[in-house]
């Protein structure tokens, strides 16, 4: 039987695992779970990191903290009784498999393996190596990167799904499943027969590289020295090596994949055409339970067929306010609890919750505090939330400075930080708002999944026009674009076009006619069904997995019922 590998470094399933940091693992989990809905014959491929990528709180001084408690992997995975022993840096590493069922709506399983070196009879080098999700040196991240890879590709066929197998390679991290499974193929080009590449990358930075001495050192004779050229003859460029050993690419979403395709410079890869599969959410993970209460209600079958959800404006527009109006009152008086901040229900709330990187720019919105406190005292307020890598001086200094700005704006501009950012978390913030916020430096934000799963929700979006909100704006009608389509980072500009999009927009549509600010959530909900995890899935399907006729074989809505499960 055909099987899909889908390879990921990080994956976001349940919060109960700690094995995601941000959009890329909760977009792999997404995957997952829509694959597990229509019934494909996914495997998943990952890493069990035992203490993850860390609980985040804040002390006295605003600083961010982080803690790493460990998490044993027989309190949250099942032990698929399988081993396998690979040879990395001249001794033998054994791996141990556990899994994790993901069951669709109609039952059907896409089983993720977790691989694991803590055992015992491995080495102290090796048994920590996946302790920490993005953490050591470089020489650790290859170490992880070889058990996700060749270790991956080895726990594939030792758990029965080896025989006729095809690979998608979730970012440059799983290029080596590739390449172990070119040297069992023997060739590059039937290899490129069996494997799809997504990078999500826009920046050359953002790819992994090693040192060809680090590599032959880790990996010995189990990569051909010539395969292992394809990553590039100065540096082994692991992005580049997926690209070499795939037969198709793509980026996350249109502006994305153009901005990908002039980072694939090796001369090998100059007729390489990246192509775009734009992101979309599992909609039954992020819907919350009043909107989905909702849908279910007065557009059954909307789980199945997300287009159900055009016809949002036959819902009962009082109920739908009320639906809306529960899941913002549940998410304030969690925030309450958190900040004692006095969030009110009445006020207009933005949310801004994603990865603490500096070119999400978290802090643009304060750029001109009188401004602002012109335009928002008493009429605004908004919810942080985001974690930065323990490594990020950057990152971690715009958590403090926004901790530090809740306070010292407390009185004049509600201001709340929500420590600890996860999926439960994200799913309280992206159904409770009522606009989400998202303004990083154009073009460099890969696809911003949040905002789709807030659009789900009925929250209209106010973005910088990057990602899939290129795609998906109707500016004014599903939300508002913040300034032009502009390719040059510039503060100043953009924090401008921020307050009057605010100001004279925004703001004044909220406290305006109360049906005009409802007819926008709901063209947000009516924008959603283009950007579900099952739209994406499908396409991948069709265009890239070798399953051409997956839609037409699709059952039909009419008597299902239930969800997804994580068991």
């Amino acid at each position: 039987m055909k099987h899909l590998a889908y390879v990921t470094a990080e994956i976001g399933l349940t919060t109960a695992i700690p094995t995601y940091s941000g959009g890329l693992g909760v977009l792999a989990g997404d995957h997952v779970k829509a694959a597990a809905d229509l019934g494909l014959p996914l495997v998943g491929v990952t890493l069990f990191y035992k203490r993850g990528y860390g609980l985040q709180s804040v002390d006295s001084s605003d600083q961010q903290q982080l803690d790493f408690p460990l998490c044993d992997p027989g309190d949250v995975l099942e032990d698929s009784g399988h081993v396998v022993k690979m040879r990395f840096e001249g001794e033998i590493v054994r791996i141990k498999v556990w899994r994790r069922w993901v069951r669709g709506r109609r039952g059907h399983g896409c089983p993720v393996l977790f691989l694991d070196t803590d055992v015992d009879g491995n080495s102290a080098v090796w048994r920590p190596v996946s302790n920490l999700l993005y953490g050591g040196d470089n020489l650790n991240r290859l170490r992880q990167e070889a058990v996700l890879g060749m270790g991956g590709y080895a726990a594939v066929k030792e758990c029965g799904y080896g025989a006729d197998l095809f690979a998608h390679l979730n970012e440059g991290h799983t290029a080596l499943f590739a390449a172990a499974m070119c040297a069992e193929l023997g060739s590059v080009a039937e290899t490129r027969k069996r494997v799809h590449f997504t990078t999500h990358t826009p920046v050359p930075a953002g790819f992994d590289r090693f040192e060809h001495s680090d590599v032959q050192r880790v990996l010995g004779d189990l990569l051909d020295p010539k395969i292992a050229l394809l990553g590039g003859t100065e540096t082994l460029n692991m992005a580049w090596l997926a690209a070499s050993l795939a037969g198709h690419v793509n980026g996350v979403s249109e502006i994305n994949a153009k901005v990908a395709q002039p980072l694939f410079t090796a001369k090998h890869l100059k007729d390489l055409h990246v192509d775009a599969v734009t992101n979309g959410v599992h909609f039954d993970t992020w819907v919350s339970a009043q909107m989905g209460a909702l849908y279910d209600q007065h557009l059954f079958g909307w789980r199945d067929d997300p287009h159900l959800l055009d016809n949002i404006t036959s819902v009962d527009p009082d109920a739908f306010d009320r639906a809306r109006r529960r899941s913002k009152c549940d998410l304030l008086e969690y925030a309450n609890g958190q900040t004692q901040q006095g969030f009110d229900p009445d006020v207009l709330t933005f949310g801004f919750a994603r990865r603490m990187a500096t070119y999400k720019r978290a802090t643009l919105i304060f750029r001109d505090l009188d401004r602002l406190l012109a335009i928002g005292r008493g009429k605004v307020q908004i919810l942080f939330a985001g974690k930065a890598h323990e490594k990020d001086t950057e990152g971690k200094a715009l958590v403090t400075e926004l901790v530090s700005l809740s306070h010292k704006l407390r009185g004049e501009l509600r201001i709340g930080f929500l420590p600890n950012y996860n999926m439960w978390l994200g799913h309280m913030l992206t159904g409770g708002v009522d606009v989400w916020l998202n303004n990083p430096v154009r073009p460099l934000e890969a696809c911003g999944t949040s905002g789709m799963k807030a659009a789900l929700n009925g929250v209209p979006n106010c973005s910088i026009l990057d990602g899939w909100w290129a795609e998906g704006c109707v500016d004014g009608k599903n939300g508002w674009a913040i300034g032009q389509q502009w390719d040059t980072r510039d503060d100043d500009r953009d924090a401008k076009a921020l307050y009057d999009t605010l100001e004279h927009r925004v703001i004044a549509c909220y406290y305006g006619e109360r049906a005009k600010f409802r007819r926008i959530q709901m063209a947000a909900v009516a924008s959603a069904p283009k950007f579900s995890a099952r739209r994406m899935v499908l396409d991948y399907a069709v265009k890239y997995y070798g399953w051409q006729h997956a839609r037409a074989h699709l059952p039909t809505a009419e008597g299902i019922s239930g969800a997804y499960v994580v068991v």
